[in-house]
């Protein structure tokens, strides 16, 4: 992760998740970024949209040369990471937040709106 007080890269890997566990076993994920995106899924939708896997497709990529699916810690490893951090967040918040529906009677843009 970026330290942001002394301004280097700190590699104290890994990290333990709320149940102790260090390995990344079936792709599990923690959160990075202020939304602390995880999952395959969020990890594979934010390479699709914003990573390698955009540039690969030959459409706009905010970050080409990242491949967010083999480093999902490339949102807060390196000097870039604090910009990262946001943009992941911002793309997470429209792609899960802004777009929740229950399924039944509640959705947040209406609720918005209402």
């Amino acid at each position: 992760f970026w330290d942001m007080i002394n301004g280097k890269e700190q590699v104290f890997f890994p990290y333990e998740n709320s149940f102790g566990r260090t390995d990344v076993e079936g792709c599990c994920f923690w959160g990075r970024g202020a939304l602390h995106t995880k999952g395959i899924c969020n990890i594979g939708k934010l390479n699709y949209y914003l990573g390698a896997k955009a540039a690969e497709d030959g459409r706009p990529s905010r970050y080409p040369n990242v491949d967010f699916c083999s480093f999902p810690e490339a949102t807060c490893a390196g000097s870039g990471s604090r910009e990262m951090r946001w943009v992941t967040s911002m793309f997470e918040w429209t792609e899960r937040i802004q777009n929740y529906d229950d399924g039944k009677d509640w959705n947040y843009l209406q609720k918005l709106k209402d």
